[in-house]
Parts: C-alpha cells; structure tokens; sequence
C-alpha cells in the first residue's frame, strides 16, 4: 500500500500541503484575533469619541441654559433689593441664619426659586452660610420621597464646594442627592460684600440621545458601554441590559470580561467599555476553523489534480511504474530477454511499450546471431573438409566443393552483418 509512483509523489506533497496549511491556519488564526481585537478597540473609540461628543454639546447647551437661569435668578433677588443676613432660624431640625430678600425671609418661601423654574426649568436653591456649611432653606430640588429639599447640606466633597469655600463660582456637573446635574454655584453676597450663602440653579443630566447611542454600542455579541459615577455606580447603561448585570460585568469580579475606562473629569463620570473575553476567542476559533477547513479542502483539490495529472501526463507516458520499468531494463541489460513485460494502456509510444518493442527485437537479433553462428560453425566443419579434400586430389570437384563452401560462409556472414546492422552504435 501506498509504495506506488502516484502515492510516493502525491503523499509528501499532500503532507508538505497539510503542514503548511496547518502553520498557515494557526497563524492566520492569530493574525485575525488580533486584527478582530483591534476592530473591536477602533469601534469602542468610535462608540467612546460619539459618546463623548454627546457630552460636550449637552455641556455646552447646557452651560449656557444654566448661566440664564442664574442671570433670571440674580435678577428676582436685586429687582427685591438685595439679600441680607437674617435671624437665627430652624429649618428641618437644623439652625441656621435666614436670608432676608427686600426684608422678607426666605427660609420656607418658595417663591423667587419656583418663579426662576417656571420660565426655564430646572431647579434652584437658596442656601445660607453656616461656618463651613451651606444649608438648603428655599428650594424645588425634590429628595426622593418628593418632598422638598430643605434642610439639607451641599455635599463637601463635590468640586463644586472646593470652588464656593474659596469664595469661587463653579458650573459643572455635580451629583446633587444621588442624581446628576449640570449646575452653576454663585456666592450670595450681602450689599456690604458678605457671604451669606449660595445661590444655585441646575438641570437634572437627562440626555435622551445618550440612551440611544448606547443602546447602539453592543460589542460582539453581549459587550456593551456604560457610564459610571465617580464611586463606579452605574448611571447610564444600555436598554437592553439591567443595571444589576451591567454593574457586575464591569466590576468583573471573575476576570473573565475585557474592562476599559475613559474618564469625563468635566461630569465626574467614566465611559466603561466591556465585552467577555470568551467571546473573543470564540470569533478566533471559528475563524481559525474556517481557515484550516478552506486549507484542507484545498490541499485535497491540489492532491487530487496532482494524482490525475501524474496519471495521465506521467505514468500515461511511462506505460507503468517508473520503478517497474526500471526493473525490466537491468533484466534486459543482464541478459534476461524472456521476462514479460506488461504494458498499462493502449498508447504504443509509451517507454513500457517501446521497452517490449525492443525485448522482442533483441529477442530476434539473439537468436539470429544463435542460428546464424551456428550455420557458420557448420559450415566452417564443411570449409575445412573441403578444404582437406581439395589438397590431397587437386581435382576439379574438389575445387568446385571448396568455392561453394566459401560462398556459403559469406552468405551466412552478410546475414548476421544485416541483422546486427540494424542497431545503431
């Protein structure tokens, strides 16, 4: 099995073939997983880069919404005649100093702060100044039973109390009770320059077009982009996933997701990207199966047209094995002309053929040299018996024996000179 001219030919190409495929799979296979990794990095920034466009137009709208709406505010407050410090007073269990706004207290009065929001929207808040603490006393902020926030405190570790302890301005974004708002933070200043608090206004960090895009930002096929808060919380996640699973994904706890972060320092905020490690490698293995089976299919193309072609081009022309045929001739050539030659096929041309051609004209020429020498040995006994005869009569019949003995030995002679004259050397 296997020892044939077409197998001994067509096996090691189709083994080299199978190797270099094999080779060729394993490192295509690798060269397509890191080209898939990086499509899927260019697509997270593309994802990030639109995100991220979408918060800074949200930002710069929004910071000029907010800068009208503290105009609107500061304006209410002047057109009263200014704010002053007022008593002492409790609000909500805490004591803090009223601010009064054309001499009237504004603690618990609602209505500068709802008149601002009923032209634009939003929220707004009147704070006073408490040592380090800006307290909450007239406010539409809601906390999350629906009531008013009144009574409570700016949170200190905000950017936004890092600027308004210096006496500083700040617009941004903050968290204000567990929500997102982009805010502006202004010193409430008394007619002499004093700071008695804080007067703020803000909308609530609703971007319906933000849901959209990222309920469009699948990675693979359970990947996805996420926003998160300062603390890692999720605040804005796909549609499509909870926030409890997008959340645990992020944390990747298991290690078994691919995590990416893209901080927003201008919200607080960090775009996360994630998509599982497995089905990353998933993509790579059919990919590389794909390769080794297009290989493998194509190694058998080549193997198959390779065995025809060494059929009809080759052994077609060989009339058999080349190994056979080599066979037959050191037999010919040792002598051995009664092996039988077998021809595959009808082509007369073929090597097999023209060796059997030859077998039998050697065959010819042997045994004409056989006969032709031994008639010439006969005739050499009938030579030299005339010839014998001829010396001891002299006569003329003996002469005549001896001339038609000669001649017979040439005749013979020009035969095998004929037979042999066919070959050429």
């Amino acid at each position: 099995m296997f020892k044939g001219f077409k197998a001994q030919v067509v096996l090691p190409v189709a083994l080299i073939a199978m190797l270099l495929i094999t080779g060729g799979a394993v490192g295509f296979s690798y060269w397509a997983t890191k080209h898939e990794e990086g499509l899927v990095e260019q697509q997270i920034g593309d994802k990030v880069d639109s995100l991220k466009s979408i918060f800074v137009t949200a930002e710069q709208l929004m910071d000029d919404r907010t800068r009208a709406s503290m105009s609107l505010l500061d304006e209410q407050i002047n057109s009263r005649g200014g704010a002053d410090r007022g008593p002492p007073i409790v609000v909500h269990g805490t004591t803090v100093n009223d601010i009064l706004v054309g001499g009237r207290g504004q603690a618990g009065n609602f209505e500068i702060v709802d008149y601002v929001t009923r032209f634009n929207k939003g929220t707004a808040t009147l704070f006073s100044k408490d040592g380090p603490r800006f307290v909450r006393i007239a406010t539409n902020v809601k906390k999350p039973d629906g009531s008013r926030a009144v009574g409570t405190e700016l949170d200190t570790t905000t950017k936004a109390y890092a600027a308004l302890s210096h006496g500083q301005a700040f617009y941004g974004v903050v968290d204000i009770l567990g929500s997102a708002y982009f805010t502006g933070y202004e010193p409430l200043l008394t007619k002499g320059g004093d700071v008695i608090g804080l007067t703020y206004v803000g909308y609530k960090a609703e971007l319906p077009i933000l849901s959209s895009a990222l309920d469009a930002s699948r990675l693979l096929d359970s990947g996805f982009v996420a926003v998160v808060d300062d603390k890692g919380a999720i605040r804005y996640q796909p549609s499509w996933i909870t926030p409890e699973a997008a959340q645990e994904h992020i944390n990747n706890s298991s290690g078994s997701w691919v995590v990416s972060r893209y901080p927003l320092p201008e919200w607080g905020l960090t775009i996360v990207s994630t998509y599982p490690v497995t089905e990353m490698q998933s993509l790579s293995r059919k990919i590389g199966y794909g390769v080794a089976l297009a290989g493998l299919l194509i190694g058998m193309v080549i193997s198959i047209v390779l065995f025809v072609l060494l059929d009809r081009k080759v052994l077609h022309l060989l009339g058999g094995e080349p190994r056979v045929a080599a066979s037959y001739m050191k037999r010919i050539a040792d002598g051995d002309l009664a092996v039988d030659i077998g021809v595959s096929g009808d082509d007369s041309s073929s090597l097999m053929a023209s060796l059997k051609v030859m077998q039998l004209k050697l065959k010819n020429l042997v045994s004409a040299v056989r006969g032709g020498a031994a008639e010439v040995s006969d005739q050499t006994k009938k030579f030299e018996a005339a010839a014998g005869a001829f010396q001891r009569t002299r006569d003329d019949a003996s002469a005549l024996e001896l001339l038609r003995q000669t001649k017979a030995v040439g005749g013979t002679l020009a035969v095998l000179e004929k037979s042999v004259g066919r070959f050429k050397i």
